[in-house]
């Protein structure tokens, strides 16, 4: 009887050993049973409540690391070690530091093309009727404010140098003619003027109104360069603009004379730019 007694007891720890194991390992569960404070975990070695690295033991898969405040495996943050510069914040999926998103942009309410195409040619003298002859004339404020919101390159030609219906005149094309007499009345003389198309090639060029830029040419000392080598005044200059330029004096000369220089608008420039960035001087 005692020796059954006793088979009997070991049975029953045996069975009592098994009871809450991990994996079937036969190793008893420490924790399963207690409950640690706030900040607290549970050593499963010991199966006594303390403070420290959760993380201890844990093996994360790649591109993972363990989080010591819940001891659970989190995507890595590539950013970590990673300093960006010149404005760039870092990818924190790839770790790579990039440009910032564009911002979302609200209704264009201007554009800078080439100076003084806005001022000087849109209907500067109140001419324009966009509905065409015997239509109403359109204020010079009204029709540069709709110039400036146009936001379509594609469409510019056809928006600003084509004629309405029955119409001889554009936005742009009427003033040309206008500006063509500037130098004492001597008509037919502006930069690609011919005689049956009169100012239609002109028209095109200006309307597609955005500074060219040629990359390929090292001199850039002439305002409209680009522009005017299309127009068949042959310069190896790259085009473009500095703050040094004297834009409106150029675009007055090319319009009224068909050269780079002749025709002013009688203001010197008083003072010139700073040689260093942002290159303004003081106000006058």
């Amino acid at each position: 009887m005692k020796r059954l007694l006793l088979s009997a007891m070991a049975l029953l720890a045996g069975s009592v050993a098994g009871c809450g194991t991990s994996g079937g390992t036969g190793a008893m569960d420490k924790c399963a049973m207690v409950t640690c404070a706030a900040g607290q975990f549970c050593d499963g070695t010991t199966g006594m409540c303390r403070t420290g690295d959760k993380c201890m033991g844990v093996t994360c898969a790649s591109g993972q690391v363990c989080d010591g405040a819940s001891g659970m495996c989190v995507a890595k943050d590539q950013c970590a070690a990673v300093t960006c510069s010149n404005g760039q914040t870092c990818n924190p999926t790839s770790g790579a530091c990039e440009n910032p998103p564009v911002p979302t942009l609200g209704m264009l309410i201007d554009r800078m093309g080439r100076p003084a195409v806005n001022t000087a040619l849109t209907n500067p003298f109140d001419l324009y009727r966009p509905g065409g002859p015997g239509m109403p004339i359109e204020a010079s404020d009204v029709t540069k404010n709709r110039y400036n919101r146009d936001g379509s390159p594609a469409n510019w030609i056809t928006n600003w140098g084509a004629r309405p219906a029955g119409s001889a005149n554009s936005a742009i094309n009427t003033h040309l003619a206008i500006l063509d007499g500037l130098d004492g009345g001597t008509c037919g003389n502006q930069l690609a003027f011919n005689a049956a198309t009169r100012y239609a090639t002109l028209t095109g060029v200006l309307t597609a109104d955005v500074l060219e830029l040629d990359s390929t040419r090292m001199t850039c000392n002439q305002y409209l360069g680009v522009e005017l080598n299309a127009l068949g005044v042959a310069n190896a200059n790259c085009g473009g603009r500095t703050l040094s330029m004297d834009t409106i004096d150029t675009t007055y000369s090319a319009l009224a004379i068909g050269m780079t220089t002749g025709v002013n608008d009688g203001i010197a420039q008083s003072t010139a730019p700073s040689a260093t960035f942002p290159f303004f001087t003081a106000p006058q």
